[in-house]
């Protein structure tokens, strides 16, 4: 059976495959009972037989985990157009220091290349994740930061434009842990510390987005935020569907 006829029959997108420059995620950990994902950002370099070697990721994977299962995770558009994780598992070879690109030595990681068949739909995430509006009365806070925008917001995370001056965004980094307040207007609020898991500037280089994992929340808090999530997704799954990955 071809890979577009194993594709039709598992219900997956005829157009996987990986390619160069193709971006992909690399999901290095999961753990579904504490709601805990490790997933960090790649591309693909090169295709070589039975090997797929990627940029490096941000933080960097380490030579140690050589030998370990990952899942290797690109989107694509599901039967109703709509863009969806579609990730295999493969074994971590080697992180090489002299991969060779344009000229240029940089590093990259090398793991088994997917077979035919291998792919199945994924999750890169454990909550569903919330586009805010204006009528939604939810805001946030973050220490050092003046009006900062919300994107979206799960149980576990969020998403938050923010302006960033030079100085500003010169303080920022990855893996920074920045005090936070999520506010539900009229109702309450959930507080704790957002750990910066990612960090993209705009063009104009007057904001950047932040990608906020939530940590260090009061029991109280918690139970808070997913009682108000779970209240606000009912809401959202009714009017709009799943969520899409874009």
């Amino acid at each position: 059976m071809v890979a577009e006829e194993l594709a039709q029959a598992r219900n997956l997108p005829a157009n996987l495959a990986v390619i160069p420059d193709c971006p992909v995620f690399v999901v290095l950990h999961k753990d579904p009972l504490r709601e805990r994902i490790d997933v960090r950002v790649s591309r693909v370099l090169l295709l070589d037989e039975d090997v797929l070697f990627l940029a490096q990721t941000e933080p960097p994977v380490g030579s140690h985990m050589s030998g370990v299962d990952v899942e290797v995770a690109l989107l694509a558009e599901d039967k109703n157009g709509t863009m969806r994780p579609f990730g295999y598992v493969g074994r971590l070879l080697d992180v090489q220091h002299d991969f060779l690109e344009d000229d240029m030595t940089i590093q990259a990681i090398a793991v088994t290349a997917p077979k035919p068949g291998d792919f199945f739909e994924t999750s890169l995430r454990m909550h569903y994740r919330v586009p805010v509006d204006e009528e939604m009365g939810v805001v946030i806070r973050l220490e050092g930061f003046d009006e900062p925008e919300l994107l979206d917001f799960s149980a576990g995370g969020a998403r938050v434009s923010v302006a960033a001056t030079e100085a500003a965004f010169a303080s920022l980094a990855v893996e920074q842990s920045i005090p936070f307040r999520l506010l539900f207007l009229g109702s309450g609020y959930a507080a704790g510390d957002g750990i910066v898991r990612s960090l993209i500037r705009s063009e104009d280089g007057q904001s950047a987005t932040l990608g906020i994992f939530f940590t260090n929340m009061e029991i109280r808090d918690i139970r808070y935020l997913e009682r108000m999530v779970a209240r606000t997704v009912s809401v959202c799954r009714q009017r709009e569907g799943d969520a899409e990955y874009v």
